[in-house]
């Protein structure tokens, strides 16, 4: 016979897990990982000119990785399709 706790574990899971929102907690993610990939200020930045050059390349560094990272998502979704990613965040969460 299902128990009352058991119905009640089931409801809360299922709340729990459609209640998450994959796409933000990736977002954040990707967003650390490219904080840490990606080096800060440097040398060279002593007058305006230079300061701005800095912050182009830099920007353009995380922009091409968050691309990268994005697409290897995207790999390993087509990859194992019965493993999204967005599922793992989910069961993580």
């Amino acid at each position: 016979m299902i128990s009352l706790d058991w119905i009640c574990g089931q409801c809360a899971f299922i709340y729990a897990f459609n209640k998450i929102k994959p796409a933000v907690i990736v977002d954040k993610l990707i967003e650390a990982l490219v904080d840490v990939i990606v080096p800060g200020k440097g040398a060279g930045e002593s007058n305006w000119f230079w300061r701005n050059l800095r912050s182009l390349e830099r920007d353009s560094d995380r922009i091409s990785k968050e691309l990268d990272i994005r697409q290897e998502l995207r790999n390993w979704d087509r990859e194992f399709p019965f493993f999204h990613h967005e599922l793992i965040v989910r069961y993580a969460a």
